[in-house]
């Protein structure tokens, strides 16, 4: 049980004045927390073919490492002739401004027309890429229209999350010399790791609760939301500091 008297431990000593604030000087030395985040999309026909999209996330997160202070993004962008798979393991301001990204490019002519989040993993213990990947794949456009699943949209969610940790998994016990030829022959050597296109172009499409637009995400940023203690004081936290109090929240009550 929490002692309230104890000083020395107690994280929220003097938080009358601002409990962000005191939790945040106590762990201001911290690293950024590293959340992984798994999302699909759809290319839009009119911006170009694979290899398209492919540089333009390529440009976008070589330029998101440059402007990096802490932790860079890591990953794989698994790209189809009309949908794509990203994971991407970074922590929240980047991944909110790819998210912003991909909310742009669907209401104007940017490369991705219609995205889904299949999930947000947060505060991961260890990165499971360590660094970000790209393949194109050489293969036929599937045929979505004749695409009838025999599973929940749940299981085809969660089919999807276990092979690209698995793939993660394989990549990351590759020599670093021999990463070019592992992505080359992902096809050849673990199929069973790639996600079945026509499955990520079902799911792009279906509107289910077991996944989210990247709309409903950023929306969670843009609302304050009021809390108040069994004191009876009143706190108030705005969408730029919400996740920070949370975050660091949890840190202390799991130290």
């Amino acid at each position: 049980m929490y002692d309230h008297n104890d000083k020395d431990d107690s994280i929220f000593e003097g938080y009358s004045q601002s409990i962000l604030d005191v939790v945040e000087e106590k762990y201001k030395t911290r690293k950024n927390l590293i959340h992984r985040l798994v999302y699909i999309g759809k290319l839009r026909e009119t911006y170009g073919d694979q290899n398209s999209l492919a540089d333009y996330y390529e440009k976008m997160v070589k330029n998101l490492n440059n402007n990096t202070q802490s932790e860079v993004l890591t990953g794989i962008l698994l790209v189809f002739p009309k949908h794509f798979v990203h994971v991407i393991e970074t922590f929240n301001d980047v991944i909110r401004t790819i998210m912003k990204d991909i909310e742009n490019s669907s209401t104007m002519d940017g490369p991705v027309s219609k995205a889904k989040i299949l999930v947000i993993s947060h505060d991961v213990p260890h990165r499971l890429y360590n660094m970000w990947h790209c393949k194109v794949l050489d293969v036929q456009a599937a045929k979505i229209d004749l695409y009838e699943p025999t599973d929940s949209n749940n299981r085809l969610v969660l089919d999807i999350l276990e092979q690209v940790l698995n793939l993660g998994n394989h990549l990351a016990k590759q020599p670093k010399l021999n990463l070019k030829n592992a992505l080359d022959s992902l096809h050849e050597k673990v199929p069973e790791h790639l996600p079945q296109q026509d499955i990520v172009g079902y799911l792009v499409e279906t509107n289910d609760q077991c996944m989210i637009t990247p709309k409903e995400y950023l929306d969670q940023y843009q609302t304050p939301v009021d809390v108040i203690l069994d004191s009876g004081q009143y706190l108030y936290f705005s969408p730029s500091n919400l996740q920070l109090a949370l975050n660091l929240l949890v840190i202390a009550w799991l130290d």
